[in-house]
């Protein structure tokens, strides 16, 4: 039985071979876009999920005015002793440089000459392994990070330095040849899938042995990451009410301090570690995070496509069935079952579907290399993979062919037998509806597609109230080579020809500043959190960043380091009208600074546009730059830049020399628009192509339904453009039908994502008409042969038989 339903299916999809080939292609490239979106789907969603018990392990967050992930280092130890619902915690921390960049190390295997940078170094607790599934492969994870004489490193950084050797006790150097460090134990290489990573972990305790008495691991710091694994069963939330008021034992908060974190809603907030990756971006973050908005605007583009890809094969069959009308009442006749006939047909839609799926997995392994580099994730076919991408065929066979298969079983014999077709006008209404789905859907993914381009481009050419473009940005890596150089360097590097500018910097636009509290001496009760902007001379020069009032630091004048510069927007928050020369406090965690505002700066967007312009405050401290940046005016850019590193080299040459210009790292900001922006896109084209092959097969079987009618009309007289204009107006109405029910959708949709943006464009009528016209052209376009060859018809040949 089976055996004969396949051949019959087979010679089926012979017979009608145009058909077919349109609904295999069309269900190809449903599947195919599918199951790519559902591989970056599950790729994002599995984020941080293979620690054992991932549910129960969550990090502490500060909830301020400005939320930050950054908290004191003796929390996660004080939280063991304290809460009986902590099973274990841990305290983390990127070795940063004094400012806001991971500090660079240079490890160097002496016995091999072989030196590699490493930025990717942590320092953390001995109890990093009981709260992180992470193993040891050599070592052992109970004392191997309570010891002070040497590093653990992954695997990778293993191979890099001792390639097949056994790296235990052996020796590295780190930055120079006198501080060596021993390797006391090797972890298997963290998960790409993890919202951190580390080649090199540093004990804790080795950190604190070279500075016991530093402030920077006190409750007063919040700099540091802190984890939880909390017992089965915790009330997180319960738990989190409590630490605000634990909190301040430790801090020795006053009163008044207290009653206001608490009126203004402060708070220590517990994040589960699965969340992060999607759902959280806040102040230093350790890695860049995805967005939740995103995998549901992936999720509905999966559905969109799937069930347009679906519709075809639902139009085609339904539209088909007059010419299957004798072979089914033929088999009932003969006493075939109802079903029978619904194991029948649903068998071919499988066999389609199948066939589809071969054709895709074809496909994905040819756009994996493209798909990787869309996305920035890695896609290899796996049997896991190959397993799911038959499943989801098997699955959009069934779903396609249910409906089909039910209408054509349920034929009367009696009534096909006797030359009645099965055409209805319910079955045309639910096609032209399907129809109607299928463009509305394409022009909600045109639109929306169109409307994160435009602001994408909008951001691009965006004015930031600075200028981007030219900027050399080089990192300093080894500021112990530089130190009593700084000016030195700056006259060395002024000198080469096509420098304009040099300064240099704690910080640069586009990253995380550090936020401090300023007030005025006339109003000490005025906080204002701000970001602070520690800079070297000429830096308003580099950057083209123009003064509303005052001046600019001067080189010439000592006492201006003890001076500072605002934003406009500072000064509005601390309500000053003339604000140059008004004294204020900038109070760095109880390191109090008092200066003259020396000038006022222009706003200017020194963070990405998904946010307003914040308070900011420029001071001159040369012991935090972490940046040197360099303006050019030069047209060579390769031969300038040889000459800046070969200048740079004269005063560190142990470091590798890095740069980057000003604008690629402002773009990165935008990242993770523009790969859904591609990636929409790209889908976007697949889902109008899918549309256009089912409204060639529909209208290909309409049309040769309306072959008659056609050809007494050229009879009586009608022209070829009147002919033109009929064929094509019913599809042109369900079109245009299907642009009036998108537009509101997609409006509230565009809407809805330009919210992420403090600075958006308009979504204007211009992009739906644009969209519209788009759509009606490629309807047009795709009917176009058809049409032109049905206006051609010859009536005597049609006719010659009535």
């Amino acid at each position: 039985m089976l055996k004969n339903y396949f051949i019959t299916s087979f010679r089926s999809l012979l017979k009608n071979k145009n058909y077919s080939l349109i609904n295999i292609g069309g269900l190809t490239l449903g599947i195919t876009c599918v199951f790519l979106i559902l591989q970056y789907l599950r790729t994002e969603l599995a984020y941080d999920r293979y620690h054992t018990g991932s549910e129960n392990i969550y990090r502490v967050v500060w909830e301020s005015g400005d939320p930050q992930t950054r908290t004191p280092h003796p929390m996660a130890q004080a939280m063991m002793s304290d809460f009986p619902e902590v099973e274990s915690a841990v305290s983390l921390t990127p070795l940063w440089g004094p400012g806001l960049t991971r500090r660079t190390f240079s490890f160097r295997n002496t016995e091999k000459d072989i030196q590699y940078e490493e930025r990717e170094v942590l320092a953390v607790d001995s109890t990093f392994f009981k709260v992180f599934s992470f193993s040891l492969t050599k070592g052992d994870p109970n004392k191997a990070l309570k010891r002070t004489d040497g590093v653990l490193i992954s695997e990778s950084a293993a191979k890099r330095y001792f390639g097949n050797d056994d790296p235990m006790g052996k020796l590295l150097s780190v930055n120079d040849e006198r501080n060596t460090i021993a390797v006391i134990g090797v972890f298997k290489d963290v998960p790409a899938l993890s919202h951190f990573h580390a080649d090199i972990l540093v004990p804790y305790v080795r950190e604190k042995a070279g500075d016991p008495d530093s402030e920077y691991y006190t409750w007063k710091d919040f700099g540091h990451y802190n984890y939880v694994r909390l017992k089965p069963g915790t009330d997180a939330k319960a738990l989190e009410a409590k630490l605000l008021p634990w909190v301040k034992k430790y801090e020795d908060w006053s009163a008044e301090t207290f009653r206001y974190l608490e009126e203004n809603h402060y708070k220590f907030r517990l994040q589960p570690i699965t969340d992060i990756h999607l759902r959280s971006n806040l102040r230093w973050e350790l890695e860049p995070n995805g967005n939740i908005e995103y995998v549901y605007m992936m999720s509905a583009a999966a559905i969109l496509i799937l069930v347009i890809a679906c519709i075809n094969f639902v139009n085609l069959s339904t539209a088909q069935s007059s010419g299957r009308a004798k072979e089914i009442g033929i088999r009932k006749s003969l006493g075939a079952f109802r079903g029978q006939l619904m194991t029948q047909f649903t068998g071919e839609s499988v066999l389609v579907a199948l066939v589809a799926t071969v054709l895709s997995l074809v496909i994905i392994e040819l756009m994996s290399p493209l798909f990787s580099f869309a996305t920035h994730q890695q896609m290899h076919l796996t049997g896991y993979s190959v397993a799911a991408l038959l499943t989801l065929g098997l699955m959009a066979g069934l779903l396609a062919g249910f409906y089909p298969s039910v209408f054509l079983s349920g034929v009367k014999p009696a009534s096909v037998l006797k030359g009645k077709l099965l055409q209805s006008p319910g079955g045309a209404r639910l096609r032209n509806g399907f129809t109607v789905f299928q463009f509305s859907a394409s022009m909600i993914l045109i639109c929306v597609s169109t409307i994160i381009y435009k602001q994408l481009n909008a951001v691009e050419h965006r004015s930031l109230g600075f200028n981007k473009e030219a900027v050399v940005v080089i990192p300093i890596k080894n500021r112990g080579a530089l130190r009593g150089h700084q000016d030195e360097l700056h006259t060395e590097l002024s000198k080469v020809k096509g420098v304009m500018e040099v300064s240099a910097a704690s910080n640069i636009p586009g990253r995380s500043f550090n936020q401090q509290n300023v007030h005025t001496v006339a109003d000490p009760d005025h906080d204002v959190d701000m970001s602070e902007f520690d800079v070297s001379y000429d830096l308003l020069k580099v950057l083209d960043i123009p003064l509303a009032d005052g001046r600019d630091f001067l080189r010439e004048n000592p006492a201006d380091v003890e001076g500072f510069l605002l934003n406009e927007t500072a000064a509005r928050s601390l309500n000053l009208n003339q604000p140059v020369g008004k004294e204020i406090i900038l109070d760095r965690d109880g390191d109090l600074q008092k200066g003259s505002i020396l000038g006022i700066v222009k706003d200017f967007h020194f963070q990405s546009l998904h946010q307003a312009v914040q308070p900011l405050i420029f001071t001159v401290r040369n012991a935090s730059f972490n940046y040197v940046l360099i303006k050019l005016n030069t047209t060579d850019f390769d031969a300038t830049l040889k000459d800046i590193t070969a200048t740079w080299k004269k005063f560190d040459n142990r470091f590798g020399f890095e740069f980057s210009f000003l604008s690629d790292t402002l773009n990165e900001q935008y990242a993770e628009e523009q790969k859904i922006a591609n990636v929409l896109l790209v889908f976007s084209v697949v889902a109008i192509l899918i549309a256009c092959l089912g409204l060639l097969g529909i209208a290909a079987l309409t049309f040769q339904n309306r072959t008659k009618e056609v050809s007494v009309r050229k009879v009586l007289g009608a022209s070829f453009a009147d002919l033109v204009f009929i064929l094509l107006k019913d599809f042109t109405k369900l079109v245009l039908f299907a642009i009036v029910l998108a537009t509101p959708v997609a409006w509230w949709l565009m809407n809805e994502w330009l919210q992420n943006f403090t600075y958006r464009v308009d979504v204007n009528p211009f992009i739906f008409a644009g969209a519209g016209l788009a759509l009606v052209g490629l309807a047009w376009g795709t009917l176009s042969a058809l049409t032109l060859k049905m206006a051609r018809v010859n009536p005597a040949t049609t006719l010659k038989n009535e």
